[in-house]
């Protein structure tokens, strides 16, 4: 059928991993017997296998033909797509060495593509990048500071917006809602919960008050996920991570909900929880780096590796 992908046996598969751990001078005749074809179609065989006039010298000593190979001339590179690499680097890291025939060449791939390939490279630069993106002006930090021990301490805080409006209300938690970083936060008066955008905050001054909040923390979960349900924003994200005890695996100002997390017996954490696929959860995961694999929803994962891809276009 025109189009379909060639079938190879096992033992083309064989003739050219030898071929590929060669190196150095061999007589013709020794590299046919070992390959397993005649002197000329191995001649014809290691044409189609090297670059031209790259990797295999072929010259005649003492009445014998013999080869000079450089096993090197045959590592191809991939023309992957940022994307594409980071992909590559989850589907190795999500197969398990004893489920392979060869673990030992699973392990040097994985090797390569992690420590020395070009994931290295977009991994290093999604990082400088999620550090740029990542930096809030003084009085942003300052203000996301307040409210954080405002939460703490359900304490009451006046906030002013760019418009002139002013709320008083007890801030309930500060984090990544409908892709903004907001607060939500309970009137003083009706003690309703409502939503702020954090860039919409002029200023915030903390007030002396002997009331309370009203609104449970229960409540307040409740509200966050009926919001995100309204909106379809929530889903149910399930990661594989390496090395736990590492990582931070509660992001700050996300909310999770109806949080899991096991152990399975590679000693891997499966974490899963509801979270909104935001900008400030990716830039979470981002941090993670190879310690993190995504195992499900397959378009989070996708979405995911978009948001990565146009990270790095922007310094291309």
């Amino acid at each position: 059928m025109s189009g379909s992908a060639p079938k190879f046996t096992p033992n083309t598969w064989k003739k050219l991993m030898v071929l590929g751990q060669k190196q150095g001078a061999i007589k013709l005749s020794d590299l046919a017997s070992e390959i397993g074809l005649g002197e000329e179609e191995t001649l014809g065989f290691l044409r189609q296998v090297f670059p031209v006039g790259i990797g295999a010298e072929i010259y005649h000593q003492d009445d014998q033909c013999w080869v000079d190979i450089d096993a090197s001339a045959i590592q191809y590179m991939l023309p992957l797509s940022p994307a594409e690499w980071i992909g590559l680097h989850q589907v190795l890291a999500s197969v398990s060495m004893k489920d392979v025939s060869h673990p030992d060449i699973l392990s040097s791939l994985k090797k390569k593509v992690t420590d020395n390939g070009p994931i290295k490279v977009v991994m290093e630069l999604l990082q400088q990048l999620e550090v740029w993106d990542q930096q809030l002006s003084e009085g942003q930090q300052a203000m996301i500071s307040q409210l954080d021990q405002a939460v703490a301490i359900k304490g009451l805080v006046k906030i002013t917006t760019g418009s002139g409006k002013e709320y008083i209300v007890y801030p309930c938690r500060v984090l990544h809602l409908e892709g903004k970083l907001s607060i939500v936060s309970e009137d003083s008066k009706d003690h309703c919960l409502s939503i702020i955008s954090l860039n919409e905050v002029h200023s915030l001054i903390p007030i002396e008050t002997s009331g309370h909040p009203k609104v449970s923390g229960f409540e307040v979960e409740e509200f966050i996920s009926a919001v995100r349900a309204m909106n379809e924003k929530e889903t149910r994200l399930i990661l594989k991570i390496h090395e736990p005890q590492s990582v931070n695996l509660f992001p700050d100002h996300h909310f999770l909900g109806k949080p899991c997390m096991v152990t399975n017996p590679n000693g891997d954490l499966i974490w899963a929880a509801y979270v909104e696929p935001c900008e400030g959860l990716f830039e979470w995961l981002i941090t993670l780096g190879k310690k993190v694999e995504i195992l499900d929803p397959t378009n989070f994962r996708q979405e995911f590796l978009g948001y990565c891809e146009d990270k790095v276009r922007k310094i291309a």
